[in-house]
């Protein structure tokens, strides 16, 4: 096929036409600018086509600028969103059960509004029953009362007379003893008797009047003890103590206390406080047991403090490693046990207990959680949020739920105080379903409130045979609580 090809344009007549046309063209360019005029108009041309050339090149520039400087601008804000912020690791399920919160307390609002109202209605229908009532006494002591101001309105006119000008007529008289001038028994029997209506009047209306006192845990630590000498499961008595004391306290400090109280009794059990070789000094087991429950901590206190002092001293009296080892975690317990009682009534006696708790055995989480409790009471948030934080660390919620939930109930408190909303509901929740499942915030029933009422009518005089009967295991070679 290169042959015929190379054969047709080698032909002498085809190289000779096409070199004839190049010629003419060549010829025709250069007549066309041999001119001035043709000249300036090409270079005219030439200057006008630089010069769009120019415009659109710098058109292209400005054009390529802005679309860089979009792309920028988007891909910043795709790496802001990329950036996962705080609040992304609540997802929908935890929105969806904040929500469900939300519903209830909004649900448990709108319960109290409907029972104040109906307590409202019953109060003024009560109060208008007593108007009647208090009505129907003053038309009865009406006809005695006009009696006793006629009589004595006979003897200060006749008293009158005498002396005209000092008369007065009946109807001044009248009501210058109505307007209290002047004084005898009897107008100060009218007030008296004026007064016991009022009085009746507004106690009627007063006690009709639903107010469920609450008591502190100081008043309640004999109501504790009463219900373990009954053998009540430590739910039911914790359930109680928070229906008397009316959420004053939180649910880990009732039953922080409870576990104290029976770890008390159980030192006095074991014989711990028998083994004080200054236990004659010291006050009895009964004696100390008396006090707590009714309120008056110090003897408890001063039982353990010297029980801890003894085991302090047999810890540094050249015992083996392992021996000194579980020697400070049974102190570090006892630790606890006293702050716990001792928070009662001094709060910085119970933050030195539970620091020493920690200090013996750092891996005392119940010790870590009271410690960030006593830090909050005193308003030590740095320490408290610290003291949390280590039990977090080493906890196991399966363990140790109870100060897990407690732990991420403060937390929630101050991840809201600090503004972050949702860290703190998503604790909260965490911590308000271990208590739900425990159902230590149920609301009693009437039967339940009517049972514990009996039980404080009686508590005070079966105290001391209450105390003996738990004392009265102390001999048996096993005790359990039920």
């Amino acid at each position: 096929m290169l042959k015929p090809m190379i054969t047709i344009f080698s032909n002498t007549e085809i190289i000779s036409n096409v070199a004839n046309g190049i010629d003419m063209f060549a010829n025709l360019v250069d007549g066309y600018l041999s001119g001035i005029n043709n000249l300036k108009i090409a270079s005219i041309m030439l200057m006008m086509l630089a010069f769009m050339m120019f415009l659109f090149l710098v058109i292209i520039i400005y054009v390529k600028s802005i679309i860089s400087f979009l792309k920028s601008d988007t891909q910043a804000k795709g790496n802001e969103d990329d950036e996962p912020e705080e609040d992304d690791i609540f997802n929908e399920e935890d929105e969806e059960k904040l929500n469900k919160i939300i519903e209830e307390q909004d649900r448990e609002k709108e319960l109290e509004k409907e029972l104040q109202k109906e307590l409202e209605l019953a109060r003024i229908q009560k109060e208008s029953i007593d108007n009647q009532k208090a009505k129907s006494k003053e038309e009865e002591l009406q006809p005695q009362e006009k009696e006793i101001l006629q009589n004595e309105a006979e003897e200060n006119l006749q008293n009158s007379m005498p002396e005209p000008e000092n008369n007065v007529e009946p109807q001044q008289k009248n009501s210058q003893e109505s307007s209290g001038i002047g004084f005898d028994w009897k107008k100060g029997k009218k007030q008296k008797l004026e007064k016991e209506n009022n009085d009746s009047q507004n106690f009627s209306t007063e006690t009709f009047r639903y107010q469920q006192s609450h008591k502190e845990l100081s008043e309640l630590m004999g109501l504790i003890i009463d219900m373990i000498g009954r053998g009540v499961d430590d739910l039911k008595i914790a359930q109680t103590i928070i229906f008397r004391n009316q959420g004053k306290s939180s649910e880990d400090d009732v039953l922080q206390l409870i576990d104290s109280i029976k770890e008390y009794i159980s030192l006095c059990l074991d014989n711990h406080f028998d083994k004080l070789p200054n236990i004659k000094n010291l006050p009895s087991e009964q004696e100390a047991l008396i006090h707590l429950a009714k309120g008056d901590t110090t003897l408890a206190l001063t039982l353990l403090e010297n029980l801890m002092d003894y085991n302090i001293d047999k810890s540094t009296s050249g015992n083996p490693e392992a021996k000194k080892e579980s020697l400070f975690n049974e102190i570090s317990k006892q630790s606890c046990t006293f702050g716990t009682i001792a928070s009662i009534h001094d709060i910085h006696l119970a933050t030195g207990a539970f620091e020493l708790a920690v200090e013996l055995n750092p891996n005392n989480v119940i010790a870590w959680s009271r410690l960030g409790d006593m830090y909050s009471k005193t308003e030590t948030n740095s320490k408290a949020i610290w003291a949390y934080q280590n039990l977090l660390k080493m906890a196991d919620e399966e363990i140790y739920p109870q100060s897990v939930a407690n732990a991420n109930k403060m937390m929630s408190q101050y991840l809201y105080a600090q503004g972050n909303s949702l860290q703190a509901a998503k604790l909260y929740n965490s911590s308000k379903q271990y208590y739900d499942s425990l159902g230590i915030n149920r609301r009693l029933d009437k039967q339940e409130i009517d049972i514990i009422e009996i039980i404080e009518s009686h508590q005070q005089s079966e105290l001391q045979a209450t105390i003996e009967r738990i004392l009265s295991k102390k001999n048996a070679q096993t005790f359990e609580f039920m």
